[in-house]
């Protein structure tokens, strides 16, 4: 993550001028301006880089109004769409003479080549998925015609919840090379609800080519769930078994059901190494959806070599506040 400015720590007089030159080389021309706020006007706006046409900026505070009219447009219309994520306070929102109340945790789609204006006299804010054209694939006809009708796609709230955490916690530095693979899995989601949005025979089409990347996402927010198989994930995204067993093997040559307990193996791993015995292990295998303990300390075995007992054994600190050595002398 850059951060970019927080305007508190200017003069009042000096913020707007600051927030947009901050944004000028980031984001699409807009006016700036502060709305009435009983508590003080300022901004802080930090930015994440995911490659080449596609970042993100968060702008978090209070009394802070953005106009795009037809001067921006003259003075530059960016091939850019704009997914906002609206932060802790209902947001008024017009764009391709539609008006929207946004509530906290609501998506809006902008189409950087039109309009649009939005407000949030009190403290909130919003974050701003960019994408360009060239990187989304889809024309501005398609776009401008799924503005209105976002809550409507079959993806919307597995959209919501991954702009929700993307990059929360993560600055560039530790993103690192996944940042490509972040990047590719954000354009598809865009695209996929962009395109169900819009309705139509393209909507059904990107839907069939982005099952994969949806479930894998599904899969892993749904880990601890005892009940994860390919039946529940094949009715939770309106498929067969059949589909999603063909989907899933195209795309990975782990099959589906080894790839779950792999995933579920490496949970309960990173909480055994965690350094406390405050859970038992059997709890521990509950938590990550074994819920036979001797089929999960055999499967656990079998992958890292050693039991769970004596995994956490080797992770819990000795007297002197230090960490076990592993079986190969290394500090773990």
């Amino acid at each position: 993550m850059a951060f970019l400015l927080d305007t508190r720590a200017l003069p009042t007089g000096d913020r707007i001028e600051a927030t947009n030159a901050a944004l000028a080389d980031t984001d699409v021309p807009a006016i700036f301006r502060y709305e009435t706020s009983r508590g003080q006007v300022g901004h802080r706006l930090d930015y994440w880089d995911l490659g080449p046409g596609t970042h993100i900026t968060r702008i978090v505070g209070s009394g802070l109004g953005i106009t795009r009219g037809p001067k921006q447009l003259r003075a530059a219309a960016p091939e850019r769409i704009g997914l906002g994520f609206q932060l802790r306070i209902v947001t008024a929102f017009t764009h391709l003479d539609t008006d929207q109340v946004l509530e906290p945790g609501d998506l809006s789609l902008t189409d950087g080549t039109s309009t649009c204006e939005a407000s949030w006299p009190g403290g909130g804010g919003t974050k701003l998925v960019l994408i360009d054209y060239d990187r989304l694939g889809l024309p501005v006809d398609l776009v401008r015609k799924a503005v209105p009708h976002l809550s409507t796609s079959p993806v919307y709230q597995l959209v919501r919840a991954h702009v929700a955490n993307l990059c929360e916690g993560n600055d560039d530095a530790e993103l690192g090379p996944e940042k490509a693979m972040l990047r590719v899995a954000t354009i598809e989601l865009v695209r996929a609800l962009i395109t169900t949005a819009a309705q139509g025979e393209l909507g059904q089409r990107v839907l069939h080519d982005t099952l994969y990347l949806r479930v894998s996402k599904y899969v892993d927010a749904h880990l601890t769930d005892p009940d994860l198989n390919a039946e529940s994930i094949a009715l939770a995204h309106n498929v067969s078994v059949r589909t999603l067993y063909n989907a899933w093997s195209a795309a990975n040559q782990v099959p589906l059901s080894q790839w779950i307990i792999a995933a579920r193996l490496e949970g309960a791993r990173a909480q055994l190494s965690g350094g406390t015995s405050a859970m038992t292990i059997a709890a521990i295998a509950r938590r990550w959806g074994f819920s036979d303990a001797t089929h999960f300390a055999r499967r656990f075995r079998s992958a890292y070599g050693l039991s769970p007992r004596e995994w956490r054994q080797l992770h819990l600190p000795s007297a002197d506040g230090r960490t076990s050595v592993d079986i190969t002398g290394h500090l773990l």
